[in-house]
């Protein structure tokens, strides 16, 4: 997208399709591919922005609703992580222990370690690499790793008191 493109742009929306009706995003892509009986492989190359995290998030969600017990998100190829794109991996982490299936992770790219790192959502994921996972066995059970519980949120003196009333 070029800088005269961009003039006459006056929300965030007309922004958006603005990029996706250039080839700005061209470099993104997706596969997917079952390696064995029970296990799916998404790989995921370039930017998780705003743009292309509904594309990724469906995705997600299709794998995580299949016959699939393992699901495996291979971020190796990712440059950008947004914070759409970490909503949607905390919530199919969430969707998929609810449904007994396991979501891991395969990262080791800064992209995207960093901003799980500094949000404090790097324990909550599975991680692993790509030929352990496409290895599992065929019967192998779904453990999902116990959650330690949320915190409590912090509660100020107002609130306190009324909660006492």
């Amino acid at each position: 997208m070029t800088e005269s493109s961009v003039r006459g742009i006056d929300s965030v929306a007309e922004y958006v399709r603005a990029v996706e009706e250039s080839n700005d995003n061209v470099a993104f892509r997706m596969s997917t591919e079952r390696p064995r009986r029970g296990v799916m492989v998404v790989s995921v190359f370039g930017e998780l922005d705003m743009v292309t995290v509904p594309r990724f998030a469906e995705l997600v969600q299709q794998r995580l609703e299949s016959s699939a017990s393992v699901v495996v998100l291979d971020l190796t190829g990712v440059t950008f992580l947004g914070v759409e794109a970490i909503k949607v991996l905390a919530q199919s982490d969430l969707r998929a222990h609810l449904t007994g299936k396991r979501l891991s992770l395969v990262t080791g790219v800064r992209a995207v370690d960093r901003p799980l790192e500094a949000l404090g959502l790097a324990a909550r994921f599975t991680y692993g690499s790509r030929p352990v996972f496409e290895s599992a066995a065929e019967n192998e059970p779904v453990s999902v790793p116990r959650r330690a519980p949320l915190p409590p949120e912090p509660r100020t003196g107002r609130h306190e008191a009324a909660m006492s009333r």
